[in-house]
Parts: C-alpha cells; structure tokens; sequence
C-alpha cells in the first residue's frame, strides 16, 4: 500500500501572464520553486489563481498533470515543440510514472508535510486551447483521458522541492481516476451507478452533484414512463 512516487514540485505562478487571443489574466504557466511552501486548505502559499470559479479552493487546492502526457501532445500538435513542458497546463506537480490510471478517487497521500486527497478528475477547460493557440486543445485532453487530477488538503502543512509523494490509504480501489473521468463522459451510465458515484466520499461535491442531477433525471423519466405502462 505505501506505494511511492517522485514529482516535480512544488510548481507555482508568481505572476499573471496575458491570454493571446483576450489578454485576460491567466496563472496557467507554472514555474518550480527553489524554496519550500506553504500548502493551505486553499493551495500553495504564493501561487496565483486567475479565475476562482474553477481553480483553487476545498476540493482543488492542487492540480498534478502526468509530464509523460506532453510526448503525446507533442506528436498529436508538433507546432508545440519547444512551448510544452511541465507547468504548461497549470499543474502544480508533474510526475514521469504516475498517471489517471494509478490513482484512485479518496486516495491519500503524504507530501512532505502536508496530507493531500485525490478529489477529482481535471476538467480541462477552453483556456487551454487560448493559451497555446490550438483549438480542440482541451476537447482533445477530455476525449483522450489524459486529465490529470485535483487534490484537496487534509492536513496544512510544508513541502519542498523533491518531496516524494507517499501512498498511504487507498479507499475505493475499483474507482481511479481514470474509470471516474469515463464514467462521467458515459451518457448512458446506469442508474446504480449514478447513485453510487453521486455518494461517493471523497469525491469532490461539484462531481457528486453532476451525476446526482443525472441520476434524478433518469429516474424522473422512468416515471414518467411508468405513467404509460
């Protein structure tokens, strides 16, 4: 069970950089720290978090991209070469043996101080596609698997530069992070199903939601077509 993982990490945005196309703010591009942080119930001490709607907070205190991805994205967009690295698509860890797969939701972790819980797949959003000028971008990572995932934190506390990430409790070893992101992509996901992931401790209360509101759905029209039978 204690399974452990080198990252790269802590990764942080000091500053807000433009978006091309807007030139709204965007913190997607992450730099290492050379110095240990500060990890709060709310992210890293100093990193930058442009838009709070979707970034940052309880159930997203931390975002981890696999970097094994970017060979993938490379091949797929080669106009890409040398404008893709770690803390391209606003990660905070980068991992070369780690991906969706591995992890499961309700997974803990320590790293370095602090103790971190897998919350949730990353829904990648248009920003990616602004950021990098390639439209499709964040369709592609969704259609792909290739997510990356959230953490939230259970205990504050410092991390530093080569902290590994330690395994320590293992809940829902039939859910990873993986099964999860089709499970949501799955419009004919079954009724059980719903119900069991919109119950699911750990799983970020955005995601229960989600498939708790599918999950009414699907039984009101059961009964409305009961009404006929």
């Amino acid at each position: 069970m204690h399974a452990t993982w080198a990252v790269s990490g802590p990764l942080l945005c000091r500053q807000f950089s433009p978006l091309p196309d807007s030139g709204k703010a965007s913190a997607m591009d992450k730099q290492p720290s050379e110095t240990p942080l500060w990890l709060s119930r709310d992210g890293l001490r100093g990193d930058r978090i442009a838009d709070r709607r979707f970034h940052g907070g309880p159930d997203r205190s931390l975002c981890h991209y696999p970097t094994q991805h970017y060979a993938h994205w490379l091949r797929r967009f080669p106009q890409l070469r040398g404008r893709l690295g770690i803390g391209a698509f606003g990660e905070n860890l980068g991992s070369q043996s780690l991906d969706e797969e591995q992890l499961c939701i309700g997974d803990r972790l320590r790293w370095g101080d602090a103790l971190i819980e897998v919350s949730q797949p990353r829904s990648p959003c248009i920003r990616l596609d602004n950021r990098h000028g390639i439209r499709g971008l964040a369709r592609e990572l969704s259609a792909s698997g290739r997510t990356g995932w959230l953490y939230r934190t259970m205990e504050e506390g410092t991390v530093r530069p080569g902290d590994a990430l330690l395994l320590l409790e293992r809940p829902h070893p039939e859910i990873s992070v993986a099964h999860l992101w089709r499970c949501f992509l799955d419009p004919a996901l079954a009724a059980d199903e719903l119900l069991q992931l919109a119950a699911l401790p750990g799983l970020a209360f955005e995601y229960r939601q989600r498939f708790r509101q599918r999950y009414d759905i699907h039984s009101n029209r059961r009964n409305q077509g009961n009404l006929f039978d």
